[in-house]
C-alpha cells in the first residue's frame, strides 16, 4: 500500500497545481475583461454627459429663438410688415343651389 500512496501523491499534486494554474489564468482573463468593460463604460458615460450638455444648449436656443420678440424681429429683417387692413371674404352660394 505504500507504493500506491507514493504514486497517488504526485498525481494529486500535479492535478492540484494544474487546477490552481487554470484558476489563476481564468481570474486574469476575467480581470482583463472587466477592466476593458470599465473603460468602455467610462467612455459611454462621458459621451452621455456631453450629449446631455448639447441638449441643454439646443433647448435653450430653441426657447430663445421661439420667443415672440425674436420671431417679430426676424420677420422685420425678412421684410414682413404689419397690416392695418383686414380683408374678410364671405362665401358665395354655389351656382347649383340657386
Amino acid at each position: 500500500m505504500t507504493k500506491e500512496k507514493k504514486h497517488k501523491t504526485p498525481k494529486l499534486l500535479i492535478i492540484v497545481a494544474s487546477l490552481v494554474l487554470i484558476l489563476a489564468l481564468a481570474q486574469l482573463v476575467v480581470s482583463y475583461y472587466l477592466a476593458t468593460l470599465g473603460e468602455k463604460l467610462r467612455q459611454l458615460e462621458a459621451k452621455a454627459a456631453q450629449l446631455q450638455q448639447e441638449n441643454r444648449v439646443l433647448a435653450e436656443e430653441i426657447s430663445n429663438n421661439g420667443s415672440l420678440s425674436k420671431i417679430s424681429l426676424k420677420a422685420q429683417e425678412l421684410g414682413f410688415t404689419r397690416t392695418t387692413a383686414v380683408l374678410h371674404l364671405t362665401p358665395q352660394i354655389p351656382v347649383a343651389l340657386k
